[in-house]
């Protein structure tokens, strides 16, 4: 593209970045170039013309049509002077398909310096990226559409074009209009008559006041996961999208795929380098709080050995409620001991049934202060078992915990039940007739220090027992609705003893 000086009308031939570029003319003054400048058409029927934002005035009476102008404003200006369409018509096909395939290479080169470049901010990337697109493909417009993870809707999530701006966000279903039938199959679509196609949906037109005429969309394809589709609108010329706009497009999309890909690798690395620094973190201080408890649980002992002395003439509650809170504390160190290191179970022949039976045995107490029938149903076909016996007591005795927990109304009841799964599993089962979760609650139940429970939980305890359990090469279930109470499973591969 051109740089012209306004001063002395000298030109200087620049290629598009995403870095400020200066230039010093011959004549003094300093010359910039701004990173991806926003596109206008310069529309001339006299000998000059005029740039719609800063009213810098061009002399086109030398210039081509399709010569690209940098104007210092910001603007990136393409020349269209009908005067220089009188040219021959070999000549101008010419030159119109030596400049397609100089714009198609450089937009393909532009396009993976992004990719490459230092650009972290996904949404600006992708922004150019479509705009990019636009030009190489000749389009009034292009769109990125990702779908949302949660609901499986596509989101308008990069537009360029008029009214674009009108679009941002917009959604659509899944397999409505053109883009979701491009990301249902997976497959490329070209329509260049929207009107007579059954799978056009108008929507985002009524939405826009913009009018469709033709699509071109091509899936974003992350090894074999679809996340979205790159959708170009209304080719330019009157032929329509054809097989080598296709071909361009593909490009494109599986470089904005790669584009995704990296920054969602990034994030990954950092929220893992994240979580390994307050697991050190969590380590050393629950190791601090650790040996403080020591002396605190020594305390206590001669606390405690004094009220027995004093028989009965001291009131202990406030002995009781140190106690309590001191157990609370030892079990919340304990957990961040257990969450932030990875650990092998260690195997022992242990009989399940007994070792359930035992937690239910010892949370009956617990069940009859609230009025809550607790029950175990075993089944005797479970052969005796290589399992870490500390381990899985633990999680069995969170599960039942919250069980207990999460039934308010007396009477309800807490069924724990044992069986073999096809001779290759065991499978432990604590239902509840308790409050039960949502969806919201029920995709977090697993995330770290995320409790229902207030001030009485930790958050940790049913991320600890899912870990214990994946040691052991096993795998948590959970089915829960609310307002009629939640099944948490327990599924162990049977390594018989």
């Amino acid at each position: 593209m051109l740089l012209i000086c306004p001063d002395c009308n000298n030109r200087y031939e620049v290629s598009k970045s995403n870095q400020n570029m200066d230039i010093t003319c011959q004549c003094g003054r300093d010359l910039k170039v701004l990173p991806w400048m926003n596109h206008r058409e310069v529309l001339s029927n006299e000998s000059s013309s005029t740039c719609p934002m800063c009213g810098q005035q061009y002399d086109l009476s030398n210039l081509r049509a399709g010569t690209e102008i940098a104007c210092h404003c910001g603007n990136l200006l393409t020349v269209k002077n009908p005067a220089l369409e009188q040219i021959s018509s070999g000549r101008r096909e010419n030159d119109h398909a030596t400049r397609l395939r100089e714009t198609e290479l450089q937009g393909l080169i532009d396009t993976s310096r992004l990719i490459h470049s230092a650009i972290h901010d996904l949404n600006r990337l992708l922004m150019l990226v479509v705009r990019i697109t636009s030009d190489m493909l000749e389009a009034e417009g292009a769109t990125i559409v990702l779908q949302d993870l949660k609901t499986g809707d596509l989101v308008f999530h990069s537009i360029s074009g008029k009214e674009s701006a009108k679009l941002k966000s917009f959604r659509i279903a899944t397999g409505e209009g053109i883009a979701g039938s491009c990301v249902q199959t997976r497959q490329p679509v070209v329509v260049n008559d929207t009107q007579n196609d059954t799978r056009f949906s108008a929507r985002a037109d009524k939405k826009s006041g913009f009018k469709t005429r033709s699509i071109l969309c091509v899936p974003l394809l992350i090894d074999d996961n679809c996340i979205g589709a790159l959708e170009a609108v209304n080719k330019k010329q009157d032929r329509g999208f054809d097989e080598h706009d296709l071909l361009l497009a593909e490009a494109v999309a599986s470089q904005i795929a790669v584009a995704i890909q990296n920054v969602q690798l990034t994030e990954e690395a950092i929220r893992t380098e994240r979580l390994a620094a307050i697991g050190q973190a969590v380590t050393g201080i629950a190791h601090c709080i650790k040996n403080m408890l020591h002396g605190l649980k020594g305390g206590l002992f001669m606390v405690k050995t004094t009220l027995k002395k004093a028989a009965g003439e001291i009131d202990d509650r406030g002995y009781q409620v140190l106690e309590r809170n001191q157990d609370r504390l030892t079990g919340l160190v304990q957990d961040m001991l257990t969450y932030s290191k990875d650990r092998e179970p260690e195997y022992e022949p242990t009989d399940l049934n007994e070792l359930v039976g035992s937690v239910v045995e010892l949370m009956q107490t617990k069940a009859g202060e609230r009025q809550i029938t607790l029950a175990f149903q075993p089944d005797k076909a479970i052969d005796e078992l290589l399992i870490d016996p500390r381990g899985i007591y633990r999680c069995v005795l969170n599960l039942v915990s919250n069980a207990l927990d999460a039934c308010e109304d007396e009477g309800s009841r807490v069924t724990v039940t044992s069986r073999p799964i096809n001779g290759q599993s065991v499978q432990v089962d604590v239902a509840d007739q308790g409050c039960g979760m949502n969806a919201e609650t029920l995709a977090t139940v697993f995330q770290p220090f995320v409790s229902s429970k207030g001030s009485q939980g930790t958050g940790l305890g049913l991320s600890i027992t899912k870990k214990i359990i994946t040691e052991h090469g096993g795998r948590m279930e959970v089915d829960s609705t609310e307002g009629r109470g939640s099944t948490f499973s327990i599924i162990l591969p049977q390594k018989v003893a």
